[in-house]
């Protein structure tokens, strides 16, 4: 990294370290190890770290190693920044989202003619997605539900979570938001994602680098994102939803954990809201669908690392979007990363973890 790089980098983990509420539970001790070390506070609490206990943080990916990461893919990050291009880049290779409007500088750019139908009142009973047209966090996401001249709309906006507007007032609801938005066609999820919690659309998080000895896609690790009534009505792991280990072999699922809210802390073998069995359930077709991924990824050779999200359906998935420097303590609150020999091994190629001594 360039010298200005390093001094933003050093900003930015210095204002977020400062900023977590768990600061307050550590020692100055405790406090000065972390920030050293590259975690924030938070990771105390997450995967029981302990000051002094070199050996046991050596084997998680920091956060300032992860906020490396987003070098990795060097130019072609724009491809997953920008969800107008992710739609047209891999949307020649795979299903994804169908982009019905752009919302931004005041005006709804429509994508198609389903849009003005909605404003016309001609369109529905439908569902719509709208996110912000850049970045993830799973902030300021909307569900729109219409029906020909009205619209129900569910945010995870504690201000204003439900509210209804006629079909034409729309346009002013993603106007007056103050980053572009992007308007997206709603994904029915299948029926094994459905029964565990159906209130919200559950989505799988894939880890995937291009191996440094072989070039082949390699799946380091994946996780099966579950909403809850804490980050209802989404599955966001950062707003209390689920975050539940798959074995890459045979699909089968072990315990469920969540980062914040109520339920942060605890481990979960059964859906906490809806009671369905979590851990020993298996996801049907998983290795049909890791090995479609894999493909996938071996038809984008300029791309060397990503977390993919997936709505699994009965028999197929579709790619909701793809993370270039994916968040990893869903991954690393059921186990480090670093013990991963290829995803340590890539590290080290890209020069974001010591060789061996």
């Amino acid at each position: 990294m360039k010298r200005p790089d390093q001094l933003t980098l050093l900003k930015r983990f210095t204002q977020d370290f400062h900023a977590d509420p768990d600061l307050a539970t550590l020692t100055d001790k405790e406090a000065n190890f972390f920030y050293e070390r590259g975690f924030l506070p938070e990771k105390k609490r997450l995967y029981g770290l302990e000051a002094g206990d070199i050996d046991k943080a050596d084997r998680y990916l920091s956060d300032v190693q992860r906020w490396l990461t987003r070098l990795v893919n060097g130019p072609y990050s724009v491809v997953f920044n920008n969800k107008i291009l992710f739609d047209q880049v891999f949307g020649r290779y795979c299903e994804v989202p169908r982009t019905i409007a752009i919302s931004r500088n005041g005006r709804v750019v429509p994508h198609g003619p389903l849009w003005q139908q909605i404003e016309l009142g001609q369109a529905g009973p439908l569902m719509l997605v709208a996110k912000p047209l850049g970045g993830g966090g799973g902030g300021s996401i909307y569900f729109i539900r219409i029906d020909r001249q009205h619209a129900v709309v569910e945010t995870n906006d504690t201000a204003n979570p439900r509210f209804s507007v006629r079909s034409e007032a729309l346009s002013e609801v993603l106007t007056r938001q103050r980053v572009p938005f992007i308007v997206n066609e709603y994904v029915q999820q299948g029926e094994f994602s459905r029964r565990l919690y159906p209130l919200a659309v559950n989505t799988v998080r894939v880890l995937m680098l291009r191996d440094v000895q072989s070039d082949e896609p390699h799946i380091v690790r994946a996780v099966l994102r579950v909403g809850n009534s804490e980050s209802y009505p989404i599955d966001n792991f950062s707003m209390g939803g689920l975050s539940i280990e798959i074995d890459l072999e045979s699909g089968e699922l072990g315990r469920a954990v969540a980062a914040e809210g109520r339920f942060s802390g605890q481990t979960w073998q059964t859906h906490p809201d809806t009671g369905e069995t979590i851990t020993s359930a298996r996801i049907p077709h998983w290795q049909a669908h890791m090995n479609k991924l894999k493909a996938l990824f071996g038809q984008l050779p300029y791309l060397k690392y990503c977390g993919f999200d997936l709505i699994l359906r009965d028999e197929d998935f579709v790619v909701l979007e793809g993370n270039s420097y994916s968040q990893v303590r869903l991954f690393q609150m059921h186990e480090p990363l670093l013990e991963n020999a290829v995803y340590k091994a890539f590290l080290m190629a890209e020069g974001l973890v010591a060789p061996l001594q």
